[in-house]
């Protein structure tokens, strides 16, 4: 008998195969087993993906053992995205997390003052974005754990100082990089990474644009680096442009977020659903309870429909602010 995939199988089983980490391959998994057809066709499918899900599940549970140098990288995610800092000596890392966050990182006028990963949290509007302050990077030399941290973030700030020649440090920074098998742009769609690299958003920002001549600096870093980053000159020091930071690092993220109402009440626009840009009705509902996915009739939504309370499927592509009625 013939398995009959749906379409809305079919693009579950597309985002676990484009799934870079564990949970990601869980919750498409959890889609494609609340939707697959329950008939003799497909019971042999049904079996792998138990199978499948119980083998993810215990790796997840599974503690990979790690020596002391790389349990200090182990940094516990928090918020709705976790964004790290990167940048040469006295680059201002370390200021600009204590200025952004409320978390305590050392600050001197000598280099190497981080000695390790330092967490903080910064709100953005109606969110909490988690900012990780890292030790100075040092040409030729990796620190073990470092580029696990680096490659399981969900973003990354490059901070270079235009008080010193911004360019070199920023090609510095993509050496790093491309040794631990990172390749970063923050524009333009999102290539497909070579075996075992892995693909991250980032936004180039210039530290100590109130110094003089920091602004000519400045501009010769935009000329180079324009069209693949967007680019922001800031002041840790003086404050200036941070909130345009927090506007630039929720942009290089790649995630929305709608609201969910029940019917007859109003939503609640304190709490939003945190989603990756292309999720659609399906993956809201999985997002309140993984059960909705299955019996899901239809949605409302209000927001990026022709008209407020459109009716919608499953597969509605939703956009940032929307807000969903489900409907089961």
């Amino acid at each position: 008998m013939p398995a009959n995939l749906t379409p809305q199988y079919l693009e579950a089983e597309l985002k676990f195969k484009q799934a870079r980490t564990t949970p990601e391959k869980i919750k498409a998994l959890e889609v494609m087993m609340a939707v697959i057809p329950k008939h003799k066709g497909t019971e042999r499918l049904r079996g792998q993906l138990k199978s499948r899900m119980a083998k993810l599940k215990e790796d997840l549970q599974r503690k990979p053992t790690v020596g002391k140098a790389e349990q200090v990288y182990n940094i516990k995610r928090e918020g709705a995205a976790q964004i790290v800092l990167l940048g040469l000596p006295n680059s201002g890392k370390s200021s600009l997390l204590s200025r952004i966050t409320h978390a305590s990182s050392e600050v001197a006028d000598y280099p190497f003052t981080t000695q390790k990963p330092i967490p903080g949290m910064t709100k953005f509007e109606n969110l909490q974005i988690q900012l990780v302050d890292t030790p100075p990077i040092q040409p030729g030399h990796i620190e073990p754990g470092f580029p696990n941290l680096v490659r399981n973030a969900d973003g990354l700030l490059l901070l270079v100082d235009l008080t010193e020649d911004p360019v070199l440090q920023m090609e510095i920074l993509l050496d790093e990089l491309n040794e631990m098998k990172i390749q970063v742009a923050g524009r333009g769609p999102v290539p497909f990474p070579h075996e075992g690299w892995v693909f991250l958003r980032a936004l180039l920002v210039g530290n100590k644009c109130e110094v003089k001549n920091a602004m000519e600096a400045y501009r010769r870093l935009e000329n180079h680096f324009r069209e693949p980053f967007p680019i922001l000159p800031i002041s840790a020091q003086g404050g200036m442009n941070l909130d345009e930071l927090r506007k630039e690092i929720y942009q290089i993220l790649d995630i929305l977020r709608v609201y969910t109402k029940t019917p007859g009440k109003e939503a609640d626009l304190t709490e939003p659903v945190i989603l990756k840009k292309g999720s659609t009705v399906g993956e809201v509902a999985l997002s309140v309870h993984k059960d909705f996915v299955a019996k899901l009739r239809y949605a409302k939504v209000w927001g990026s429909g022709k008209f407020d309370g459109q009716m919608v499927k499953r597969d509605y592509l939703v956009n940032e602010g929307d807000v969903i009625e489900l409907h089961i």
